[in-house]
């Protein structure tokens, strides 16, 4: 029985901590097509409350999204997004100044990006990624404000499920940059 008992208990252990951890960005393929070296601002990006929490979450009716109890991100998506952002900008633009605002520099920056996600969820056979963004020119003290909406298929395998989330963000990021350098 005294070795009966540990022998549960590790598989006790063992059955209940096997969660899965998800992560977006590592694999983004991002050509410098461009270059862009003035210093830009990113501020962090804003994420609703169901992508704070560490549980992945996925829509199963208009009114109801369920827990993947045993499928977790790996950085808090807050941090996350916006280390995407910042990384897609400073490959995509060739350009080593982009920082996390506020940001202690001689410099000032040219621009300053915001980024709000409104909707970043799997639902049925589609990811949806809603968000606005706000590029504030520090010379001329104009912003622009843009809405972006994007769908992009998938399916309720999970891996399949980040893959799409990805896709949809790097949309996003693309209509950032196009806009930036306007």
């Amino acid at each position: 029985m005294k070795r009966v008992l540990p022998l549960l208990f590790l598989l006790l252990f063992i059955g209940c901590s096997s969660k899965k951890y998800y992560t977006l960005g590592n694999n983004l393929e991002i050509s410098k097509n461009i270059t862009y070296t003035r210093p830009i601002d990113v501020v962090t990006v804003n994420v609703p409350k169901y992508l704070q929490d560490q549980v992945l979450v996925r829509q199963i009716t208009p009114y109801q999204v369920e827990l993947l109890k045993k499928a977790q991100w790996l950085t808090p998506m807050k941090k996350r997004l916006t280390n995407i952002l910042i990384n897609y900008l400073q490959k995509s633009l060739n350009n080593p100044n982009v920082h996390l605002y506020p940001w202690n520099a001689n410099r000032k920056a040219d621009k300053r990006v915001e980024v709000t996600i409104k909707r970043f969820i799997a639902y049925k056979d589609k990811v949806y990624l809603d968000a606005d963004y706000k590029i504030y020119n520090y010379h001329t003290k104009n912003s622009i404000n843009k809405l972006f909406s994007t769908k992009v298929p998938t399916s309720i395998e999970i891996d399949t499920m980040m893959e799409s989330m990805e896709k949809a963000y790097l949309q996003l990021l693309e209509e950032i940059k196009t806009a930036i350098i306007k």
